[in-house]
């Protein structure tokens, strides 16, 4: 029993599809090539049960490996759009928080002059007398 021709035989059996594969040929192909009859029904029967799980082809993987780089180019804009997202935002938080400190720093300004100011008019209403 040579190994190739069952490789060949499988191989064969997996370019087709599940109707295409002609398991009368495909067992008198493996009797051919030396195979009793119950070797060569078990190996059909073996490969109609594989073809009918779908087992993946080279295409099916070629196809996944597609739609996975589409889906990771998809990832890597959604991943630029967040960034471009959060910089912008950043940006807006760093304008808010700036306007904050300003009217702080300009509302704590106003209550120091108001605080010197009082301070003063109390002390020309009741100067402060050194002591003797």
């Amino acid at each position: 029993m040579d190994n190739r021709v069952l490789c060949n035989a499988v191989n064969l059996a997996k370019s087709m599809n599940m109707a295409s594969f002609d398991t009368l040929k495909a067992a008198k192909s493996l009797q051919d090539a030396g195979f009793e009859v119950q070797q060569a029904e078990a190996v059909v029967g073996m490969v109609t049960y594989a073809l009918s799980e779908g087992l993946a082809t080279k295409d099916d993987v070629r196809e996944l490996h597609s739609s996975i780089a589409a889906l990771e180019n998809k990832v890597a804009a959604l991943d630029s759009k967040i960034d471009n997202g959060l910089a912008a935002l950043d940006a807006k938080i760093d304008t808010g928080l700036n306007n904050v400190t300003q009217k702080l720093t300009i509302r704590l300004g106003g209550i120091v002059v108001g605080a010197i100011t009082l301070l003063e008019v109390l002390n020309r209403i009741f100067p402060v007398v050194p002591a003797p």
